[in-house]
């Protein structure tokens, strides 16, 4: 796994989220402060965030959120996790924040000072960044024992997809989605934590980076993988998994209907094989995310074309917010919000039906 090369875990981490903790291109900083096993914020960096702590945006926590890795020192952290993509990046204009992604490898100075601080303080850096580390500068100013880990790495193995393979023990469970960012990770990541408090053998197959942050069985960025041996790769990792474990949950990409990323999300879930798919949807989206000339397709549509790719039966809606789950119950299927009340306890029953035949 990509942190399996440090001896002991969790990392003592500062997260570099900067300009966006608050937003939804902060979601690796969130998901690895709401579920990760490997890694143990101890600070975030984000300077346009004015609370200074993380409570405000992931309730139940409550890590200092400073403007620098210089502030963060104090907090005795062994790395700094760059948890986020030049993609991610935004900037003020005329007080508005306004996303403005950078092209790979085009990094604003103060990204570059933050790693150059790490560095030079003895700090592993894990980085998220499309531009590899270890092809810098920095790999040569490293000191012994010290580490720069590329998440973004491509995987070294690429099998080809047979389709052959059957799972000798687990069962599977595909979490889809109707768009980028809509909560796929959040319900695949609490579906887990919720199989094992039931004491369930459960398992879970990560297929991006904030996935590989927060702890998994087995994990590969499939967007580094060429498309035609994606479907591949996921079999691979499933396979990898499936005696180790009697549940295996895996997080789709995107949308199997968007333009741009419906091979990559189609490829993940024909890949995996799944058993059930829960398939989330925010009904308030309309455009899709940073694709707003882009329409979001009615979700009834897509599950229909999700359970005719994946071969297996969407058994249950996950969205965000009382009303959305509200609005979504005509489409006939148990619908939950994970992160409000029992709704993940719902969802694993939901599922029951399908995991134990």
């Amino acid at each position: 796994m990509v942190l399996s090369g440090f001896p002991r875990l969790p990392l003592r981490s500062v997260l570099f989220a900067d300009g966006v903790f608050g937003l939804l291109e902060g979601k690796t900083a969130q998901g690895v402060l709401r579920h990760s096993t490997v890694l143990e914020a101890v600070a975030v960096v984000d300077r346009l965030h004015t609370s200074g702590s993380t409570a405000s945006v992931v309730p139940g926590t409550d890590v200092p959120v400073v403007s620098s890795l210089e502030e963060a020192l104090r907090f005795q952290p062994e790395a700094l996790v760059i948890a986020m993509t030049e993609s991610d990046h935004v900037e003020v204009v005329d007080g508005e924040v306004k996303h403005a992604p950078r092209q790979p490898g085009d990094l604003p100075e103060f990204w570059w000072e933050q790693i150059a601080t790490a560095v030079r303080n003895g700090l592993h850096v894990i980085s998220c960044l499309h531009l590899q580390l270890r092809h810098t500068e920095f790999a040569d100013k490293t000191a012994e024992g010290q580490q720069l880990v590329d998440v973004r790495r491509p995987y070294d193995e690429l099998p080809k997809y047979s389709g052959r393979l059957q799972r000798s023990r687990a069962k599977l469970v595909h979490v889809a989605g109707s768009d980028c960012v809509v909560g796929k990770r959040t319900v695949a990541l609490q579906l887990h934590r919720e199989a094992q408090a039931r004491g369930i053998d459960s398992g879970y197959v990560g297929t991006g980076q904030t996935c590989l942050l927060a702890g998994c069985t087995e994990g590969a960025i499939i967007d580094r993988t060429p498309v035609f041996q994606a479907a591949g790769l996921v079999e691979h990792l499933v396979q990898r998994a499936d005696p180790r474990h009697d549940l295996l949950i895996i997080k789709g990409q995107a949308s199997v209907l968007h333009p741009a990323f419906g091979g990559l999300a189609t490829a993940i879930l024909q890949g995996s094989q799944p058993d059930a798919v829960v398939f989330v949807h925010d009904p308030r989206r309309s455009r899709r995310y940073h694709w707003e000339h882009l329409p979001v397709h009615d979700p009834r549509r897509e599950i229909r074309i999700v359970e005719e790719l994946g071969g297996a039966p969407v058994v249950a809606v996950a969205t965000r917010g009382r009303e959305n789950v509200d609005s979504l119950r005509s489409l006939g299927l148990p619908v939950v919000d994970v992160l409000d009340g029992d709704g993940t306890a719902v969802l694993m029953d939901a599922l029951g039906p399908v995991l134990s035949g």
